[in-house]
């Protein structure tokens, strides 16, 4: 359990990560950022993008609910507990989308979750826990 609209709670206590959106997810300015705070201090993140949204499926130590088709476009290492992308010179989310072989079309809908390491194998004992948890899932329909 984690607050609710976050993710699981996690090993550090902080309630679950949670997923939130800035700017505008438009193909011709794309402003789109998004940012996963309250993980673990320094953790390893991966931002997915996926096709489709699912029921809730345990998957480490959190619920995945992206599917279909998934795109890793971003790993970082969070600070402080929370990691934004794109930043600086990275590309934006639809030029990322793109180059990994999902270009985005005006109306298209993603679902997009962060997965991030969760070291500590006592928190959440396998069945089914394990080193990773994911935060809250977010839709974006991408404009023009």
């Amino acid at each position: 359990s984690g607050v609710p609209g976050h993710g699981c709670e996690n090993s550090a206590s902080t309630g679950g990560a949670w997923l939130t959106a800035a700017g505008i997810p438009s193909l011709s300015a794309d402003t789109f950022v998004m940012t996963s705070s309250a993980e673990r201090a320094s953790a390893f993140s991966l931002f997915l993008q996926g096709t489709t949204s699912i029921s809730p499926a345990i998957y480490g130590d959190g619920l995945r609910c992206v599917g279909g088709t998934l795109k890793r476009l971003y790993a970082k290492n969070a600070a402080g507990g929370s990691v934004t992308a794109p930043q600086g010179a990275e590309p934006s989310i639809s030029a990322r989308s793109a180059a990994l072989g999902d270009p985005l079309s005006m109306g298209d809908v993603r679902y997009y979750q962060v997965y991030y390491r969760d070291p500590v194998t006592t928190f959440c004992p396998n069945p089914p826990g394990n080193t990773w948890n994911i935060g809250n899932g977010i839709s974006v329909i991408w404009l023009p």
